[in-house]
């Protein structure tokens, strides 16, 4: 994963205090490790779901963000909401937080709050979030950071029902240095070298109980604060709100993809060489469709992708602008293997079809029809544009890879190249329609020839590992990383 200037310069700031023991990292919740408000994203679930009492949650969870986004009593809100659960299914109302979730949720981590915690793990820190959300909105998002020491504001139950009721209070203010101190207790470390990371000045009392506070971007009373006191302050960019901008670069790619078809039809009707009007709408793809999304990139291992052809293909699947993406990086003569689905669309199926797109049912037992389409078309010629894992994670994370890649190469005798994307989804995170500028980062390795497979699934396993490996390594300069011991430390873990 592609670790930026600023949370390098953060990470190095870290690794060179010294502390007298265990050092604990705290972690606030909402516009900290997520963009926005967790509690939004729980309403919606409540309200989606048939469960009896669920829309009152959901009204309580709404008119809870506004108090707290007003600066009324926010504990009082708080306990007006836990009593609008009382009797709810608690199963209920984790599954509306697991779908809260995989709908919106694993989509708003940040992905430099990721990097951060990642650091402050591989520096052998003890990482835990300490946040007034609930178990609900909390635990899921914990879970996909590999945070298992979680402090939030907890309810009661009885005979599997929610009784209204906070076990130990909430999660809040003074709540939040005393859950802070139970772990630092339990760790015997001290809050002098604990670490906190918070947007917000309602968290001041941790704030100023731990010897590194870092406003994380802040609110503007926080953020005042913070540089009077000159604490350290991170604002993260990854992820951002929609506005105009993202609004008609969305438009815009939308068009290029409309416009781009459309002219790859009429060159394919008119042209004498169908295999140039495939290619015409390829670049046209993968050029006028970065301009307008806003993508540059950084390529390392650039080399490759012209060294051998036909090739197949892989990539890790992060975003449905992995299409521009990969026929940027590819260019020409190549065949995608696209989901099943979208051969059902009147517009795009029909045309996707003519130009030789293999459609993939990855829920059928038979896939010999597509094993024999890819087949045709690298005898043909044609490289193929394969994600061996089938489909995209919530969270971003690899998911297994499948061995089809293998079995054709080593049948057909072609190269495996291995592309690496590392941060598509900082342009278009799953579940989101509108688009941010970014720099897309790509590592291809070097080709995997038919002679060093022996074994589809070993080899299937190893491509994995190498992907993740090269997903985990810092991309830097090698003279930053000789000014900056941390950066191994984030390499290797």
């Amino acid at each position: 994963m592609a670790i930026n200037r600023m949370v390098q310069d953060h990470v190095s700031s870290v690794a060179q205090v010294e502390p007298q023991g265990q050092v604990i990292a705290y972690f606030d919740l909402d516009r900290t490790l997520i963009l926005g408000y967790s509690a939004l994203a729980l309403a919606i679930e409540c309200v989606r779901s048939r469960v009896p009492g669920m829309r009152k949650v959901a009204k309580e969870l709404l008119a809870n963000r506004e108090k707290r986004a007003s600066g009324g009593d926010y504990t009082a809100a708080y306990e007006k909401l836990v009593g609008a659960m009382t009797g709810i299914s608690e199963s209920a109302m984790q599954a509306a937080g697991e779908r809260a979730f995989s709908r919106n949720l694993a989509s708003s981590v940040y992905r430099e709050a990721q990097q951060i915690v990642q650091a402050h793990k591989a520096m052998g820190h003890h990482v835990a979030i300490i946040t007034a959300a609930s178990s609900y909105q909390v635990d899921p998002i914990a879970r996909s950071l590999g945070i298992e020491d979680v402090y939030c504001s907890r309810l009661t139950t009885e005979d599997g029902l929610l009784t209204g009721k906070l076990d130990d209070g909430l999660c809040y203010g003074e709540g939040k240095v005393k859950a802070a101190k139970v772990v630092a207790q339990r760790l015997d470390a001290r809050l002098q070298d604990a670490w906190f990371y918070s947007d917000s000045e309602d968290d001041l009392p941790l704030l100023e109980a731990v010897g590194h506070p870092v406003a994380t971007n802040p609110s503007s009373i926080l953020a005042a604060y913070a540089r009077d006191k000159d604490w350290a302050e991170l604002n993260f960019c990854s992820r951002g709100k929609p506005n105009l901008q993202s609004v008609l670069r969305s438009a815009l790619v939308a068009n290029a993809v409309v416009t781009t078809a459309a002219a790859g039809a009429a060159s394919w009707l008119f042209s004498r060489s169908p295999e140039k009007a495939t290619n015409r709408m390829t670049s046209w793809l993968g050029d006028v469709g970065s301009v307008f999304a806003g993508l540059e990139f950084e390529i390392e291992g650039a080399e490759h992708l012209e060294e051998i052809r036909p090739a197949i293909f892989t990539f890790n699947h992060q975003s449905y602008l992995d299409t521009v993406v990969m026929a940027h990086l590819v260019r020409h003569d190549m065949v995608a293997f696209c989901k099943s689905e979208v051969a059902d669309n009147r517009f795009l199926g029909p045309l996707l079809k003519a130009h030789g797109t293999i459609f993939i049912d990855r829920d059928a037992a038979d896939q010999s029809l597509c094993m024999e389409q890819a087949k045709q078309a690298l005898v043909g010629g044609k490289s193929l544009v394969i994600a061996p894992e089938g489909t995209r994670s919530a969270t971003g994370e690899l998911l297994d890879f499948k061995p089809g890649a293998f079995y054709l190469a080593k049948k057909m005798g072609v190269p495996i190249v291995p592309v690496v994307l590392h941060n598509v989804a900082d342009a278009l995170p799953k579940g989101r329609l509108l688009l941010r500028p970014a720099t897309i980062q790509v590592t291809v390795l070097p080709p995997i020839f038919p002679a060093q497979i022996k074994n589809l699934r070993r080899s299937s396993k190893q491509l994995h590992t190498d992907y993740s490996d090269t997903l985990q390594t810092a991309w830097c300069s090698e003279e930053y990383q000789l000014a900056n011991p941390v950066l191994p430390l984030l390499e290797a873990s």
